[in-house]
């Protein structure tokens, strides 16, 4: 018995050990974010960007004397969250990306609404960037009557991040050779001006069998195609996203435009030479950004958010414009055959020119999106849950974020607020402000389809952002071409395109996704529908089965 009583005790100190081992020195173990229930816990489910520290540790020192801590879920990936939410789990608060994604939780019902608590809290949608609201509250029947799910996390629209020093390289290269350099971007810059300027930057090898840089990263990140059609003047949707308007004129355009970036002028990368290149390490390594914080990029279209990574790895200087802006090639052209306008853009005249405020920001437009956050609706803890919506509304969380270049904070005065004045943290950006002002003037607000069809939508429209870059489509017409006579690889030599590719892409895509949006609607009229009746004629079916095997039985039992 002794011996046995000995063996346990030896057993216990080992295992004791082995904990202590692992809590405390490995730390194999977290630590326990409650405190043995001390604090009521709220997982949020957000991506891993390293700004996130920063920002749970401000909400759990600020809310210390409610005694609720945040931590982190490290994915907010969609179809986790609806499988989660499903069987009746999931994280208390998570992230949404885009409007698309928001209207479908709202369609499968795992958003908590959130009108009550926003009362208390005395807030409101109107506080919040107005082409941001659609992707926060659902509109009611009657006027100013909506219901609400979310509260905007940040707000981002697409501009240019510019290498500068790639430029300054290629510059005094191109002077030595007695080459002309292609001016730096302005704010009212156009597409034609972003591809030359591109060409400039897109550099081979000294063998010429690889690409070293390339002068863009194509459509990158954010609005993509979609600020490219309404920068052309049309939309992908239609306002109540009923319609599918891509095979518009605007829409055959825009596809068009991102064609030739990779295939015409060859400016930015296609999924091979995408491949090819090897970006950065971390968050965001072999993505686009990736690659452009590695150097291997002169521009990308990105939203400000985009500097976290910037400031942590780019050893070059990195300056910020606007969205080159849409003008029919055809005016460019008229431009560059006058010797008095080509070398000076301010006098660029006619209805794009640059000689009024109306006309040089036509053109101009870009998305409004970011994220948004939202209550599950299986939360054990709503209230503190709103505590964490609330801490993203506030002026302390605003100006964390906006300061630690996570896009721009979800409410508009505070943003405009930083942004009015140098900061002395970052004297190197100060060139960011004008242009960042610039973009948000001419934003629009996201739309997504109806009837639950907008994920799907959303879906197609990236492989459609897929397909035009990696040269997917045959053009409608194989025998048409178009010559772009000023963006040649060199001066005297024009470049040519099919120019019915965009049309064929837009054409195409635009009808998978009208069966889509049909399909949904389909659905979603069957679901609403009522069913009193359907259920009254199937009961009367099958009270008139019952009934003939009645009397069929009987029948049967008399012959016997």
């Amino acid at each position: 018995m002794r011996d046995l009583f000995l063996a346990l005790v030896v057993l216990a100190l080992l295992l004791a050990g082995w904990f202590a081992l692992n809590r405390w020195i490995l730390q194999v173990y977290p630590a326990d974010p409650s405190e043995g229930g001390r604090y009521t816990v709220i997982r949020w489910a957000s991506d891993p960007n390293p700004a996130r520290n920063e920002q749970i540790a401000l909400f759990n020192r600020l809310y210390e004397d409610r005694r609720v801590r945040v931590v982190l879920d490290p994915s907010a990936e969609v179809q986790k969250i609806l499988t989660q939410a499903a069987a009746g789990g999931g994280p208390d608060v998570f992230d949404i990306y885009s409007y698309s994604s928001f209207a479908l939780y709202v369609s499968k019902g795992v958003l908590l609404p959130i009108d009550d608590y926003m009362g208390q809290a005395n807030l409101s949608v109107d506080d919040f960037w107005p082409q941001r609201r659609n992707a926060l509250a659902i509109q009611g029947e009657g006027p100013g009557q909506h219901r609400t799910y979310c509260v905007p996390n940040n707000v981002t629209t697409s501009v240019t991040f510019f290498n500068r020093s790639l430029y300054d390289v290629v510059a005094r290269e191109r002077r030595t050779l007695g080459m002309e350099m292609p001016s730096l971007p302005w704010n009212h810059w156009t597409w034609w001006d972003y591809v030359r300027l591109c060409q400039a930057l897109t550099r081979k090898n000294l063998e010429g069998r690889r690409y070293e840089t390339f002068g863009s990263g194509g459509a990158g990140f954010g609005g993509g195609l979609s600020d490219f059609i309404y920068q052309a003047g049309g939309s992908l949707l239609s306002a109540d996203g009923a319609q599918v308007l891509l095979d518009s004129p605007a829409g055959q355009e825009a596809c068009q435009y991102l064609y030739d970036l990779a295939n015409t002028f060859h400016v930015a990368p296609a999924a091979e030479d995408q491949s090819a290149q090897t970006g950065g390490g971390g968050w965001g390594g072999q993505s686009i950004l990736g690659l452009f914080t590695a150097g291997k990029l002169g521009s990308i279209f990105i939203g400000r958010w985009g500097l976290i990574k910037v400031r942590r790895e780019a050893r070059f200087t990195v300056e910020i414009y606007p969205l080159p802006r849409y003008v029919p090639y055809s005016e460019w052209e008229r431009w560059m055959r006058d010797p008095q306008i080509s070398g000076d853009p301010s006098r660029r005249d006619g209805s794009w020119g640059e000689l009024s405020a109306e006309t040089r920001n036509r053109g101009k437009a870009a998305e409004l999106g970011g994220r948004v956050t939202g209550i599950n609706i299986n939360t054990r803890h709503p209230e503190e849950a709103f505590y964490f919506l609330e801490y993203l509304s506030s002026p302390d969380y605003n100006n964390l974020l906006t300061k630690d270049a996570d896009a721009f904070g979800s409410r508009r005065e505070f943003s405009l607020a930083y942004f009015s004045r140098p900061d002395p943290a970052f004297p190197e950006e100060d060139q960011h402000r004008p242009a960042l002002l610039e973009a948000m003037e001419h934003t629009r607000p996201e739309r997504a389809a109806a009837y639950g069809a907008a994920f799907e939508i959303a879906r197609l429209q990236n492989t459609l952002t897929t397909n035009l870059v990696n040269a997917a489509y045959q053009p409608a017409d194989p025998g048409r071409t178009f010559t772009y006579q000023f963006l040649g690889p060199l001066p005297g030599q024009p470049l040519q395109t099919n120019p019915t590719l965009g049309q064929a892409a837009a054409g195409e895509m635009a009808e998978r996704m009208r069966r889509e949006l049909e399909a949904g609607r389909r659905r979603q009229a069957l679901s609403s529908r009522d069913h009193h009746l359907d259920i009254f004629f199937i009961a009367l079916l099958l009270g008139g089965l019952v009934l003939g095997a009645r009397w069929l039985a009987s029948r049967q039992g008399d012959a016997s």
